[in-house]
């Protein structure tokens, strides 16, 4: 073989080395940008959901959610804690329950237990209508201010004007309530 092949042999093997180089760092150049667009659109899919109660439109996603749907969410839990009867308190308590977060499922269970007995055992209704709502997104929390009407038994009991302040998770897709609690003095 002649110095001029072997030149020639090497020049081309150095280009040809070159221009696999060149491919295999567009190609791992690509497939980092297609693994950042599939990451998004996987964690970002957004969907139009209609809930129990509806009052408005929402749109969530698998990783956020806007304030009208926590609204509305807290409203629904708070009106299947709140507006019940002898008669609906267990099926409305059950309800409520599929959506306690797991983390707070061994406090808020007994509470809702024990509660449900007390509204049965004492004859107890109570109807709350929501009147203002306050919503910290970035926290998940959802302050209802409204009027608490009981009646026991038959005796209608004075109303009150209460707010309640809705504790919720979300993620990857999930909402789970974590706490529902009154509180007594008004936070601002």
């Amino acid at each position: 073989m002649h110095i001029s092949n072997k030149v020639d042999l090497l020049s081309i093997t150095k280009s040809l080395n070159a221009l696999l180089l060149t491919g295999f760092c567009l190609a791992m150049f690509s497939n980092v940008v297609l693994a950042g667009i599939v990451w998004k659109a996987y964690t970002q899919k957004s969907r139009t959901i209609t809930p129990p109660v509806i009052s408005q439109a929402f749109t969530v996603s698998d990783g956020e959610v806007d304030a009208a749907y926590l609204e509305q969410m807290a409203e629904y839990f708070a009106l299947l804690k709140l507006n019940v009867t002898p008669g609906s308190v267990d099926r409305q308590y059950k309800q409520l329950g599929h959506y306690i977060s797991e983390t707070t499922w061994h406090q808020m269970q007994p509470l809702l237990s024990e509660e449900a007995a007390t509204i049965k055992r004492q004859n107890i209704s109570s109807q709350f209508t929501v009147t203002k709502t306050q919503v910290a997104l970035d926290k998940g929390l959802v302050k209802l201010t409204g009027t608490l009407k009981k009646h026991v038994g038959k005796r209608a009991l004075e109303p009150e004007n209460v707010s309640y302040v809705v504790a919720l998770s979300y993620e990857e897709g999930l909402l789970s309530l974590l706490t529902l609690k009154k509180i007594n003095k008004e936070v601002k």
